[in-house]
């Protein structure tokens, strides 16, 4: 049995790369392996350590800069593999705490894994500033972790690594929900015709307007007899990341305003989606929409996949490569394709009812365990020279 150490934010709260953090870290206790999770601590707290499994622990002690006690419990723990969740914009000020320890343990030759998140959009947001920061955190890196082709491809091109190790992001599997749970899904978003959904984050990578662009043409293709719901909100962000995170909210001012302009269509938002109700709020939808422009990898599509939605989305890389065959693919940005694939799905029951049992197979075949397992096993045969540019 391996230790890991984990270098990550952690959930609460409800972030999307904390929430994959505790997903593995549950498959590795699972599995009988040893895990630390040095997590950012929450503001005005002191140390505080929490026992999330049998065999996991969760310190939020991860400081701008670390302290000799942060240092120490690194130290103490004796891992046998550092796995650090990457993402500038997630990490923000504890960057600079994460790349110290990592150095820690390079000088001790302990393999440090890292997984990469968002390659193609910092890269493009962040330019200079992020290019100076990834090639700081590559030469720190023994095994670069990525979970699309398309992350794999943008750490290529940046001629940082020669490879990475492509891994699933993993699915909870077959999300459980009853009966009650999804009456109760109903009655909060007054759901009474079949549903469009857009759930997730409000940002314009996501193409949330190429959707509403569709919402008339369905509306009068069915005959109004369609609900929308847009549900999520920007992303609260701290530092110079508030610049991106008014760039979203720009952005979902825009859509409330597009909306009011489309005949016919019942749309409606909304915000925050309690966790617990997520699944069955996804299984409920006729169709979810994933009408992406860009995307490196989507936490939202998984979930889709685990619970069984019948999904139209944008034909690239970073939605085929979890989604496979569980999915109707149409050209991003194309609202007048979009409208007619949807409208299609809608008009036939027995390809939603095939659709729904696709989802659910893959779903059951790209579980947590499976996507902890690999990364473990790259962290432990790792070569650094068969990844270094």
């Amino acid at each position: 049995m391996a230790q890991i150490l984990v270098l990550s934010p952690y959930e609460p709260p409800a972030d999307g790369i904390a929430k994959h953090t505790a997903r593995l870290v549950e498959a590795w206790d699972a599995a009988g392996h040893d895990v630390l999770v040095i997590a950012p601590g929450r503001r005005g707290s002191s140390k505080e350590t929490e026992a999330v499994g049998p065999r996991s622990n969760v310190v939020r002690i991860l400081h701008q800069f670390p302290k000799r006690s942060v240092l120490n419990t690194a130290a103490d723990f004796r891992p046998d593999v550092v796995f650090v969740q990457f993402a500038i914009s997630t990490l923000n000020v504890n960057l600079w705490s994460v790349m110290n320890l990592c150095k820690q343990f390079a000088a001790a030759r302990v393999p440090v894994v890292v997984a990469y998140h968002e390659p193609t959009r910092e890269y493009d947001l962040l330019r200079f500033v992020s290019r100076q920061i990834y090639r700081r955190v590559a030469r720190l890196t023994d095994v670069p972790i990525v979970f699309s082709a398309t992350g794999r491809q943008a750490l290529i091109e940046s001629g940082l690594f020669k490879d990475a190790v492509q891994v699933h992001l993993g699915t909870i599997g077959v999300a459980k929900m009853s009966v009650d749970d999804i009456e109760r899904v109903k009655s909060i978003y007054k759901i009474r015709k079949p549903l469009v959904l857009s759930l997730g984050f409000t940002s314009v990578d996501k193409g949330t307007d190429v959707l509403l662009e569709a919402a008339g043409e369905i509306a009068t293709s069915r005959d109004g007899d369609v609900q929308f719901l847009i549900a999520g909100s920007p992303r609260r962000r701290r530092g110079a990341f508030r610049l991106m995170e008014r760039r979203d909210v720009n952005y979902q001012r825009r859509l409330e305003g597009q909306a009011k302009t489309i005949a016919r269509a019942e749309i409606a938002f909304g915000s925050y989606v309690d966790e617990r109700d997520v699944p069955s709020l996804l299984f409920v939808a006729a169709v979810v929409a994933l009408p992406y422009r860009r995307i490196t990898q989507s936490a939202m599509a998984n979930l889709a996949l685990s619970s069984r939605s019948v999904i139209v989305c944008s034909d690239i890389s970073g939605l085929r490569s979890d989604l496979g065959d569980a999915a109707r693919y149409v050209v991003a940005g194309d609202s007048h394709a979009l409208a007619e694939e949807i409208v299609r799905v809608l008009g036939d029951h027995r390809e939603s009812v095939r659709m729904r049992d696709l989802s659910g197979k893959r779903a059951a075949s790209n579980t947590y365990a499976i996507a902890a397992e690999e990364i473990l096993s790259a962290g432990l045969a790792h070569r650094a020279t068969d990844f270094l540019g």
